[in-house]
């Protein structure tokens, strides 16, 4: 037997001898350790050197060396190759694993990078078959040869024509026809006649791209409807941006990408929350992160492929910068709440074009990052694309100042005026109107300003303080309330509302409460029109709403334009209704395809659906894209009688000029100015009221205190500000 290896082999070469050696190795019984001591190698680098003598069909999944899900520790990597090989071994003693390695073996990079644009020559003599059928078909064979012939013969039914007996063949040769016979026929077929009876023509891609995501293929380069935030655009895009993902090969790298872009029904994770799920450092994230978005850029996958066909013309990434150097182009008033046609015509330059599609397509992920993320899927290249994302947060910050010197005008005021006189008319009262908590008791009861890009804050010149925003969208509503002469003061997330969802307590902060210069009181839900619907929205509005009932509170819901009245009020075309009625009943629950299937020829606008939701009480979430029947089980009932205030927890700080624990009691509230509740229910059992002695006595080793343990002294989760400052103003009162 031969002496060791030398003492470090990292970074060398792998010899033919040496991989002998490592199979014989494999025979005489080490583990992974043992073998990487004679080796002079890495367990990593054994455990993928052993990958490559293991056929691919018999590589476990969730391995490392497959792609699959993340490992539990560099020592385990190939530890099921290692026990697979060593038993193949032993069952079979000239197990041909040097025909496996030679059939492995990556090509030159210049073949590879043909192959994944979809431009491999043909196979030579001595060189395995270019990639065939995509998603693991055969190349060959009658039961293949029969599936896309069924794809011609849809082709010829569809637009009536029959083509020759020497066009058949070029016709099947085509790579689109082998990816459409990989799809379920009866979802081609109806992929199919949608786009013959919409656009009188069936082309191989829009056929495919219909197939992978319906109406994606009516998707256009044309500004006007991303200037204009159309809800249909907005939605097709995001759908089209989750097919794409899905068709990352590698499990781990498209489940990083999905969470890392908020592509899940939930906000973007951080590097450092990523890297825990999956048990790896927040560096190797970004690592795998940057390189499945370099092989987005560079697949020939149907979704990805017409993905970056779109943005690149939305974006125009390749556009020649300003002369002036200037990233903002003369495009609209960022601000003006009328989008006129002018505005959607108006042609801004490269970066301001990444800033909306970065606010339209990844809301959930920082504008930086999401600017960047989409240059490179438009064709940008690295450097042009990281100048284009700093460029994008510049346009950002350019606009707000510009917003800024807008809104100090005159002119600012009276459009606010009118628009809130018509939001005003869309806002719901229940029973007779009551004022708004005193101005000194408000506050806001979680801070929303982050790192994520977003979120932010802006100077109100009515209230002389800054205010927190969440989203754009929340920003402008903002400004509304700032110079609307019909608003006396306003104040952002006031509220602390508890609800069930999904088999859980859920607490939910209600994003603005209004007091209006009349005496009223309203609270506004700040939401995009088309997402008022989701299952997870509608369980709030009805929290809020029952609150609403037990104050005599207004409720509006609204994207700063239009409101939730829109949606109820919507007229829909009763065939849809009973088609969609009708596929609930048979299915129970209907996924992206089947809602698209169900509607036919049917125009399917996602206000119209949504305005269904509302009617008719179904369940419709996203990401993943699910319609269900039935109202949701998890909706709090409205309250009867509002409570007494003494029932309730407060919430809001303390003034500053608040009494010491050992100030006397304070004078009970006059009437209408109670404090307001954190959760809208009434305690079950006595509330105990702690001395401060007793507060500092229960902190736990961490230096916190249990939810348990605030709960018992009325306390709610997550606690607001000035909490203990209340708890001993209370207890000092009823000394």
């Amino acid at each position: 037997m031969e002496g060791p290896a030398p003492a470090s082999r990292q970074g060398r070469a792998w010899s033919d001898e040496e991989t002998g050696r490592l199979v014989d190795g494999v025979r005489e019984g080490f583990d992974l350790s043992e073998l990487a001591g004679r080796h002079g190698r890495t367990t990593g680098a054994i455990g993928a050197r052993l990958a490559r003598l293991v056929p691919e069909a018999e590589l476990v999944e969730d391995s490392p060396a497959s792609g699959g899900g993340p490992a539990s520790g560099v020592a385990l990597v190939g530890s099921a190759e290692l026990e697979w090989l060593r038993a193949r071994l032993a069952a079979d003693p000239d197990y041909p694993w040097r025909s496996v390695f030679d059939a492995r073996r990556r090509p030159p990079r210049g073949l590879r990078r043909r192959r994944a644009a979809g431009h491999a020559p043909a196979a030579t003599p001595g060189e395995p078959a270019p990639a065939g059928p995509t998603r693991g078909e055969p190349a060959a064979g009658p039961q293949w040869s029969a599936r896309l012939d069924d794809v011609r013969a849809e082709w010829e039914r569809t637009i009536g024509h029959r083509l020759r007996a020497e066009r058949r063949a070029e016709f099947v040769a085509r790579p689109v026809v082998a990816d459409l016979a990989v799809v379920a026929a009866p979802l081609r077929q109806a992929a199919a006649r949608r786009l013959w009876e919409g656009e009188a023509r069936l082309l191989l891609d829009d056929w495919l791209l219909e197939c992978l995501c319906p109406g994606a293929s009516r998707l256009t380069t044309d500004w006007a409807p991303i200037a204009e935030r159309d809800p249909d655009t907005v939605l097709l895009l995001r759908e089209l941006a989750a097919a794409a993902a899905a068709e990352i090969p590698a499990g781990r790298s498209r489940e990083i990408v999905c969470r890392r872009l908020g592509l899940h029904d939930g906000p973007a994770e951080s590097l450092a929350a990523v890297g825990e799920v999956f048990g790896i450092s927040r560096e190797r994230v970004r690592q795998l992160q940057v390189k499945a978005v370099r092989g987005m850029a560079s697949t020939a996958a149907p979704a990805t492929r017409s993905l970056r066909t779109l943005l690149a013309g939305l974006s125009r990434v390749d556009d020649p910068p300003c002369p002036d150097g200037s990233p903002a182009g003369d495009g609209p008033d960022p601000l003006d709440g009328s989008r006129t046609a002018g505005a959607a015509v108006a042609d801004p330059p490269a970066s301001a074009r990444l800033l909306d599609l970065a606010e339209v397509l990844l809301p959930a992920v920082p504008v930086r990052q999401a600017a960047l993320v989409i240059a490179q899927l438009a064709g940008a290249r690295k450097l042009r694309a990281e100048n284009l994302a700093a460029e994008a947060v510049t346009v950002r910050a350019l606009r707000h100042d510009a917003a800024r010197r807008e809104l100090s005008r005159q002119g600012r005021i009276e459009r606010a005026a009118r628009r809130w006189a018509a939001l005003e008319a869309e806002v719901s009262w229940f029973g007779a109107p009551q004022p708004a908590p005193p101005r000194g008791e408000l506050a806001a009861l979680r801070d929303t300003a982050g790192e994520d890009g977003r979120s932010g804050s802006w100077h109100c010149p009515k209230l002389g303080r800054e205010v927190a925003y969440e989203s754009e969208t929340e920003w402008r509503v903002v400004q509304l309330l700032s110079f609307a002469p019909q608003i006396a003061y306003y104040q952002e997330q006031p509220l602390a509302i508890g609800y069930d969802f999904d088999g859980r307590r859920r607490t939910y902060y209600p994003d603005l409460l209004v007091a209006t210069t009349d005496g009223r009181c309203v609270l506004i839900e700040v939401k995009p029109v088309y997402e008022m619907a989701t299952a997870v929205n509608v369980a709030k509005y009805r929290a809020v709403e029952a609150l609403c009932r037990a104050r005599g509170w207004g409720l509006v819901a609204t994207d700063g334009w239009r409101t939730r009245r829109l949606l109820e009020d919507r007229p829909v075309d009763g065939r849809l209704e009973a088609a969609l009625d009708e596929a609930l009943a048979r299915g129970g629950e209907l996924t992206w395809h089947q809602v698209r299937a169900a509607a036919g020829a049917l125009p399917l606008k996602s206000l119209d659906l949504a305005a269904l939701v509302l009617r008719r009480g179904w369940v419709w979430r996203t990401h993943p894209y699910r319609l269900r029947g039935g109202a949701p089980a998890s909706v709090p009932a409205p309250l009867s009688d509002p409570a007494p205030a003494s029932d309730f927890t407060p919430v809001s700080a303390p003034a500053p000029d608040a009494p010491a624990p050992d100030a006397p009691a304070p004078s009970p509230p006059s009437p209408g100015t109670e404090p307001i509740p954190l959760f809208p229910e009434v305690s079950p059992q006595p509330r105990v009221v702690p001395s401060p002695a007793e507060v500092e006595a229960a902190r736990t080793a961490a230096g916190g205190w249990t939810r348990a343990q605030l709960a018992a002294w009325g306390v709610a989760w997550p606690a607001p500000k000035g909490w203990k400052q209340r708890l001993a103003q209370e207890w000092a009162a009823g000394r």
